[in-house]
């Protein structure tokens, strides 16, 4: 039960900081549409990073990863 308390409170401070740091982008546009220096090409490098941030997943095994690696000649 300690546990799950625990688990709770974390996911709640991350659901939280989540949050918090969406509410903070969406603020950030607003000030910079007042500058108009904003480019739309710095938010499109922002995801790019993001998307680099994250491996492709590995390939999925096949059943001759799990074969012999000798070619069928006796060892």
């Amino acid at each position: 039960p300690e546990i799950e308390r625990t688990a709770r409170a974390n996911l709640k401070a991350v659901r939280q900081a989540k949050q918090a740091v969406r509410l903070a982008t969406l603020d950030q546009p607003s000030q910079e549409e007042e500058d108009d220096t904003s480019s739309p090409y710095i938010m499109e490098g922002e995801h790019i990073e993001m998307a680099e941030s994250n491996p492709p997943p590995p390939p999925m095994r096949t059943l001759g990863d799990y074969g012999q690696r000798n070619d069928g000649e006796i060892a």
